[in-house]
């Protein structure tokens, strides 16, 4: 009797731990989530520019996974680096990623409107395709995320077929092929103190 009151306990903690580990909302809904706040914010005539830039950045700090994004960025290459070097690049990268994607939001997203068209669970991770219309276009935009806690993270945006991370693998392997790591680190360093 003790034997099954203990299978049945552990089968319940089992359980509980699995649907505690399951995100609490959707993909789709969490895109939507912060597709909603910015446009939100890009809308409010209370906010200027710089006001507006802020509250962006804020959403975009809490909503990317820039541990995985710094490390895919550099493909093999993040392998060979210290943990110093790694930080040093994980919080450069984040920094940059950041301001980029600040200025894209503010740039581009105003008033469209959003249409969510799919969810895909890729194993653990999900992928929301949405389209972007316009006036006199239509843009393609998918999201792809990771299960974090009780909701997820961002780790890529496609645009119109053009991987974000894709990018900057590219670009930062034809900097490291031609020149070094150090050199790519030091020249990023450089673009965030220009920016501060």
């Amino acid at each position: 009797m003790r034997n099954k009151i203990r299978i049945i306990i552990l089968t319940l903690t089992v359980l509980g731990l699995l649907v505690s580990a399951a995100p609490a909302v959707t993909p789709t809904a969490y895109v939507k989530g912060i597709l909603d706040k910015v446009m939100a914010l890009q809308n409010d005539p209370a906010l200027d520019k710089e006001a507006r830039a802020r509250a962006i950045r804020q959403i975009i700090q809490k909503s990317f996974d820039f541990n995985l994004m710094a490390q895919n960025s550099l493909g093999s290459t993040y392998g060979r680096l210290s943990p110093g070097q790694r930080q040093e690049f994980m919080s450069t990268f984040s920094y940059l990623f950041q301001d980029s994607y600040t200025r894209m939001v503010l740039e581009f997203l105003k008033k469209e409107t959003i249409k969510y068209d799919r969810e895909r669970l890729e194993g653990r991770d999900a992928r929301v395709n949405t389209q972007m219309i316009r006036t006199n276009e239509t843009i393609p935009v998918d999201y792809l995320m990771r299960p974090q806690g009780q909701g997820w993270l961002l780790y890529d945006v496609i645009v119109d077929g053009v991987s974000i991370l894709d990018t900057y693998q590219r670009q930062f392997a034809q900097v490291i092929r031609t020149n070094s790591f150090d050199f790519l680190l030091h020249r990023m360093k450089t673009q965030v103190r220009a920016l501060r």
